[in-house]
C-alpha cells in the first residue's frame, strides 16, 4: 500500500541523529525530503562526522538547506505535507511558528511510531532513563523476545521502525522534547521514573518542564500501563487511561519494592537484593523500575530474575573504571543535574571525594548540602565550580582545580587515607560538559585517563 507521503514534500528541521533517521524513513516511504538546519554547512558536516553519520546522512535528504535558509512555507510550491522537528530544535522556533496552521508538526518518534508494528515502551524522567531503557530491553531478550533499546540511548526508532515484527518490543528512551510533539503515539507501557529540575535553560520554569513529561501519561491507552515511582507525587497525580503500577517504597504504596533483602513484586519475592548485578543506589531504583515495566509487559518471572542478575550495566553511570590501592575511581559523568548527584550520593557505601562542576543548566546547587554525609572533600571544576563551591560553603571542604587531570590527581591524594581509610573518587558533575568537553562521554574518558595517569590500574 502506498504511503500517504509518497510523492509529497516533507521537511526535517534539525539534522542530527534523529533528523537523519526521520529523513531516511520518509524517503523510504516515497517522500521528497528537504533537510533544514540553522547551522552552516561546515558545522553540519562536522556534526555528521562526529556522530558517525557521514555515509548515511546525505542519503536521508533530497536537498539540504543550512545557515538559516528556509523556504517560504506559505508559498504553494514550497508548502510541506509534514514537518518533522528534531528534539534539539525548540518548538517555538520563529520559523516553525510561522508555518501554516494546517501543516502537521511532529517529532521523529511520533513519525516512526506510525510505521511500526512493534510493541512500544516509552521511558522518560529526569534521571536513570538510559540505564532503565537498556535494562528493560535486556529483560525482554532474557524472555526470548526481540528487545531493542532505542531513542535517546543512541539509535532512533525511525531507523528500524518498518523492520520490527509485531512480537518485537521497542524500548524507547524518551525526552521531554520528544513528548512535546506527540499526536497519536500510544505506547503499551509508559514510565516516568522520577522528576526533578532539569533543562531550565530551555523551559521557562519547572511547571513547563513537568507539563511536557505529563504528556506521556495522557498517551497511555486503555489496556496499557503507566509506571512511575511511588514517591513521585507529581507523576502519580496525572490522569491516564491505563492502569497504574508503582515502584519504590512499600510504605508509599509501591507494587514493586524491596523487603527483607528481596526485590518483591506484589507480595512475592522475585530475587535476593544481593543477586542484583548493579548495586549503586541509583541502579537499585532502576532495577525496581525495570521490574515494574517487565511486569507490565507480562514477561515471565524467571526471565526478570535472570536478566536483573546478569545485566552488565552501562558506561558513564556509576562505572567503576580504575583502582589505586584501596581507592576506587567511579565515573558518573552522565550525572548532569543536581538530582542525579543526590540520588547517587544518598546511601553511598563508604567515603567519597567528589569531583563536580561543568557548564550550567540553571539549577540551584543547595540540595547537594543534604547528601554530603559520605563526602570527605569536593574538588571543583569548570565554569560552575565557583557556584557549587559557594552553595557548599561551610558544609564540606572544597578545592578548585584547573582541569580534569589536576582534579583527579588532587582527588586521588585526598582519597588516600594515611591510616588506610581510603575513599572513592567519584566524578558526578551536576552539570553539562560543554565548557570543557564536546560531550559527557568525552568528559568520562578524560576522567579515566587522568586516573590512570595518577597511577591507577584499569578495573578488570
Amino acid at each position: 500500500m502506498a504511503s500517504e507521503f509518497a510523492g509529497r514534500t516533507c521537511w526535517v528541521v534539525g539534522l542530527a541523529r534523529s533528523g537523519c533517521a526521520a529523513g531516511g524513513l520518509l524517503r523510504r516511504q516515497g517522500a521528497r525530503v528537504l533537510g533544514i538546519d540553522d547551522a552552516d554547512s561546515a558545522t553540519v558536516r562536522r556534526r555528521w562526522e562526529r556522530e558517525g553519520l557521514s555515509r548515511l546522512a546525505p542519503g536521508a535528504f533530497d536537498e539540504v538547506l543550512t545557515g538559516g535558509d528556509w523556504p517560504d512555507a506559505g508559498a504553494p510550491a514550497a508548502r510541506p505535507a509534514l514537518v518533522v522537528v528534531s528534539p534539539g530544535v525548540p518548538t517555538d522556533h520563529p520559523r516553525l511558528a510561522a508555518l501554516p496552521v494546517d501543516v502537521p508538526l511532529v517529532g521523529e518518534l511520533e513519525l516512526a511510531s506510525r510505521f511500526t508494528r512493534a510493541r512500544l515502551v516509552a521511558i522518560t524522567g529526569t534521571n536513570g532513563k538510559t540505564t532503565t531503557t537498556e535494562l528493560v530491553a535486556h529483560l525482554v531478550r532474557a524472555a526470548g523476545l526481540d528487545g531493542r533499546a532505542l531513542g535517546n540511548v543512541g539509535r532512533p526508532l525511525a531507523d528500524v521502525a518498518e523492520e520490527l515484527s509485531a512480537d518485537a518490543v521497542a524500548v524507547i528512551e524518551t525526552s521531554s522534547f520528544q513528548l512535546e510533539t506527540m499526536r497519536t503515539f500510544a505506547p503499551e507501557v509508559g514510565a516516568v521514573l522520577n522528576l526533578a529540575p532539569d533543562h531550565l535553560d530551555r523551559y521557562p520554569d519547572l511547571a513547563a518542564y513537568y507539563a511536557a513529561k505529563r504528556i506521556l501519561a495522557a498517551r497511555i491507552p486503555a489496556g496499557g500501563t503507566f509506571v512511575t515511582g511511588a514517591g513521585c507525587r507529581e507523576a502519580r497525580s496525572w490522569p491516564t487511561a491505563g492502569r497504574r503500577l508503582l515502584f519504590g517504597e512499600r510504605a508509599e504504596g509501591a507494587d514493586v519494592h524491596y523487603r527483607d533483602g528481596f526485590l518483591v513484586l506484589g507480595e512475592e519475592a522475585l530475587l535476593p537484593l544481593a543477586d542484583l548485578a548493579q548495586q549503586s543506589p541509583p541502579n537499585l531504583q532502576n532495577a525496581l523500575a525495570a521490574a515494574a515495566i517487565g511486569t507490565a509487559l507480562s514477561l515471565p518471572r524467571e526471565a526478570l530474575a535472570a536478566g536483573l542478575a546478569d545485566f552488565p550495566g552501562l558506561p558513564d553511570r556509576h562505572e567503576w573504571v580504575a583502582t589505586r590501592g584501596g581507592v576506587k575511581f567511579i565515573n558518573d559523568t552522565k550525572a548532569t543535574n543536581v538530582h542525579a548527584v543526590c540520588a547517587g550520593l544518598d546511601g553511598f557505601a563508604g567515603e567519597v571525594v567528589l569531583i563536580a562542576g561543568g557548564s550550567g543548566k540553571g539549577e540551584d546547587y543547595a540540595p547537594l548540602r543534604d547528601v554530603l554525609g559520605a563526602v570527605r572533600h569536593v574538588v571543583l571544576i569548570g565554569a560552575e565550580g565557583p557556584a557549587i563551591g559557594a552553595a557548599l560553603a561551610g558544609a564540606v571542604p572544597t578545592t578548585a582545580a584547573r582541569d580534569m587531570a589536576a582534579a583527579v590527581a588532587l582527588a586521588a591524594d585526598l582519597a588516600t587515607g594515611p591510616d588506610g581509610a581510603d575513599a572513592a573518587v567519584l566524578l558526578s558533575p551536576a552539570c553539562a560538559s560543554f565548557d570543557m568537553f564536546a560531550n559527557y562521554r568525552e568528559r568520562g574518558r578524560a576522567f579515566t585517563a587522568a586516573a590512570l595517569a595518577a597511577g591507577a590500574v584499569p578495573r578488570g
